[in-house]
């Protein structure tokens, strides 16, 4: 976040006339976005209730939504995890591509095995069709995160095999993947302390995965019905690129997206 104590001098009231928004100086206007929009856990685009992004500010004008949308895309970590690829698919489509691209940091489940016999190592479709919709349309990526249980499933998974060289196989495949985005992001795995077997995790960091380690702790069961549930009404800035809108002409009340945003 910047520093507040860098920004330029600037007095609104020295000239004793209203200002607007758009009249203060850029680094201001960056300040105001990160103290609203920057957050310090990940973002789940699919949650309807419960900790959410205060979305109106897209609305504002063309100008604003250009400017609050790339520093929210770039700068925040979106989560992925547990989504089928139809619903992730229809999330990149909304927000539309320059926002997709603007993407930098994501989670997501560690792509699951369909098969893993002598001959036959396989990814799961939706596991790949995941991997395809990011590879396409989050051409930006720095990091790519797998879940912590999703990767801990990989792991016991693996361990148990009878031939530890399928394991190896298996390990190489979903690598290959990966290394197929185009900005060739930083691979972090969420893992636990202690995993089912060293040499699987050395293994793991011969691709040149990170292993972010995390202490286990017992879930406890908590109530989802009003903090998690699922919305395809996402509101995060949708692409308004098609030149729709002029900053002068902007008019809210045509905006029907804002109003069926405000309605739920």
């Amino acid at each position: 976040m910047s520093d507040s104590s860098q920004l330029p001098n600037f007095n609104p009231m020295a000239t004793g006339d209203s200002v607007s928004f758009l009249s203060l100086p850029g680094e201001l206007r960056n300040t105001i976005y990160e103290i609203i929009l920057l957050q310090s856990e990940l973002v789940n685009p699919w949650l309807r209730y419960g900790s959410q992004v205060p979305t109106g500010l897209f609305c504002v004008s063309k100008t604003v939504h250009r400017e609050a949308s790339l520093l929210f895309y770039s700068q925040n970590r979106f989560d992925f995890a547990g989504r089928d690829p139809e619903k992730l698919a229809s999330f990149l489509q909304q927000i539309g591509t320059r926002n997709a691209n603007s993407i930098r940091h994501i989670v997501i489940d560690f792509p699951e095995f369909l098969y893993l016999d002598p001959g036959d190592v396989t990814v799961d479709e939706k596991s790949l069709s995941i991997l395809g919709n990011i590879m396409s349309s989050c051409t930006g990526l720095s990091t790519l995160r797998t879940s912590l249980h999703s990767t801990s499933n990989m792991e016991f998974r693996l361990d148990n095999l009878d031939h530890y060289s399928l394991a190896t196989e298996a390990l190489h495949l979903v690598d290959t993947h990966f290394r197929t985005m185009p900005s060739l992001p930083e691979i972090i795995l969420e893992v636990y302390e202690d995993g089912p077997s060293d040499c699987l995790r050395r293994r793991m960091e011969s691709h040149g995965w990170i292993l972010s380690k995390n202490t286990f702790v017992e879930e406890e069961n908590w109530d989802r019905r009003l903090s998690d549930v699922d919305s395809d009404d996402y509101g995060y800035g949708y692409d308004y690129d098609n030149n729709s809108y002029d900053d002068d002409d902007y008019d809210i009340d045509n905006d029907s997206d804002f109003w069926r945003r405000a309605a739920d």
